[in-house]
């Protein structure tokens, strides 16, 4: 039963505001955007199917802009995503976690929402091909919307629930509706309710990352920059989000704005 509609969504955000995860003009900003993308993404595991007695929501958001391509990253793309999975799949914390995985170029998919490890896609030449602009601001705000969403059900069902989002790009945004401000505004509400661990990744020399992610509300601890934009700079970057992420699943990150992910 992955399938949630409109009014289950509203119901969970309105539920968020009541217990002060989102603040109600926070609330206002998203609400006006549940798209299909937004319902796709906050679909999930049923509550009824999860036994862990907690859970840790991991949510990536990878790049598939063209600049992907044009750097020859697609493959390193692949393989870091799967390796990520394969770390995941040998950490004792594995039963408590749920992934869920999106791309985002020109438009954004959900490749899936939240599902065991064991369940996670493994990206190939179908489901990750790399094409088109960078619409980083509308996919995090899309994204942050689902999150917020689907944990609340968690919640409000008894099971306490924290999450992790990290989103890897190779560029600036291209193409958004949102601003950084708006990504801002909801990163700081989520950040205060200290049950998320909002995390960046940028990949290239060329961009001001730390400043995109700052303007974004990111915290700096969070913030990893990988000037070596090859296969195995990328592939090394992939390994110190899995490190971090199963370090924060197994309660070692403190979430909220002090957050230190990518601590050594």
């Amino acid at each position: 039963s992955m399938s949630t509609n409109d009014d289950d969504v509203t119901k969970n955000l309105t539920s968020a505001v009541a217990t002060g995860v989102l603040s109600p003009q926070t609330s206002t900003l998203i609400t006006g955007n549940l798209g299909s993308i937004v319902l796709a993404g906050a679909a999930g595991k049923a509550l009824e199917d999860i036994t862990a007695s907690d859970v840790t929501l991991v949510t990536l958001l990878i790049d598939a802009s063209g600049s992907i391509a044009d750097r020859g990253l697609e493959q390193a793309v692949r393989d870091g995503q799967n390796s990520l999975i394969d770390a995941f799949s040998g950490a004792k914390e594995k039963d408590s976690v749920l992934l869920a995985l999106w791309t985002f170029a020109g438009d954004q998919k959900v490749v899936h929402s939240y599902v065991p490890v064991e369940d996670a896609t493994r990206l190939d030449a179908k489901s990750y091909r790399a094409g088109g602009a960078t619409r980083l601001y509308d996919t995090w705000c899309d994204a942050l919307t689902a999150n917020v969403a689907y944990a609340q059900r968690l919640r409000d069902g008894g099971t306490p629930t924290r999450s992790v989002v990290v989103v890897v790009t190779d560029g600036e945004d291209v193409g958004s509706s949102r601003t950084s401000r708006d990504c801002a505004k909801l990163s700081k509400d989520l950040l205060a309710s200290e049950l998320f661990t909002l995390a960046f990744v940028g990949v290239g020399k060329d961009t001001q990352f730390e400043l995109i992610a700052a303007a974004m509300g990111i915290p700096a601890g969070c913030v990893h920059v990988q000037r070596d934009a090859t296969p195995s700079g990328l592939r090394k970057t992939f390994q110190l989000v899995s490190k971090s992420a199963i370090r924060a699943s197994q309660g070692k990150v403190a979430p909220g704005a002090n957050a230190g992910f990518f601590a050594p």
